[in-house]
């Protein structure tokens, strides 16, 4: 028999089968609710969210290294997840009959300059209404990235309700310079980032007022 758990997201999981951070059990169930088959997302830096899109029937990249590459293959293995559609590399794969990008993971682990360089790119190939759940928002990297976001109107933060991750919106389309002049602000030496933080009551608020269901991640058809 396998030994289970009630975690806090109000689910029972199998203990094989928790993820390497708790607070993620709240963003996988996050990602669940949202992505669709078929849609395409990516995810940059090292994390085993990635799963959750591939269970769900997605095209997934990560951008990552050859390790951490591997090790959501080892994840999607212990999790008996197919990984066909599972691709990666050290940046966003350029292809012309690409469909645009629906979700964006970024994980809590990325040096601020890998993060900045790769994500102006993965930002305008997103499409309008896509999601980033930034993983890590009220702390070190993913907080400066939150900061430059909260700058840049192309994007809104639409809630602050999966474990440590914020979800932000893109709203309208990305302008190269403005996310330059955004990401450069915040990289400044000496800066503390701000962040995306989440106050004593914000649980509870969000479970009494949730977002309304047309108000997440749209279908591509």
């Amino acid at each position: 028999m396998t030994a289970t758990t009630t975690q806090t997201s109000g689910r029972i999981r199998k203990i094989a089968q928790r993820r390497l951070r708790r607070q993620d059990e709240f963003t996988a169930d996050y990602i669940a609710l949202v992505v669709q088959s078929g849609m395409r997302t990516v995810q940059i830096g090292a994390s085993d969210l990635g799963s959750v899109c591939l269970q769900r029937g997605a095209r997934h990249e990560i951008i990552a290294p050859i390790a951490a590459i591997e090790a959501l293959q080892a994840d999607c293995d212990r999790r008996h997840i197919p990984t066909d559609a599972l691709r990666g590399g050290p940046a966003l794969r350029k292809e012309d009959t690409a469909q645009p990008i629906d979700l964006t993971i970024i994980g809590p682990d990325v040096g601020f300059p890998v993060m900045a360089g790769n994500w102006r790119h993965v930002a305008a190939a997103m499409r309008e209404n896509g999601l980033l759940v930034l993983v890590g928002a009220d702390h070190g990297s993913s907080a400066r990235l939150a900061d430059a976001l909260m700058m840049d109107p192309a994007w809104v933060l639409q809630e602050r309700a999966c474990g440590d991750a914020a979800v932000f919106r893109k709203v309208e389309p990305v302008q190269v310079g403005r996310t330059m002049e955004s990401l450069t602000k915040v990289s400044r030496p000496g800066r503390r980032p701000r962040g995306v933080r989440r106050g004593p009551f914000a649980g509870l608020m969000n479970r009494l007022f949730p977002a309304k269901p047309q108000d997440r991640l749209r279908t591509t058809g």
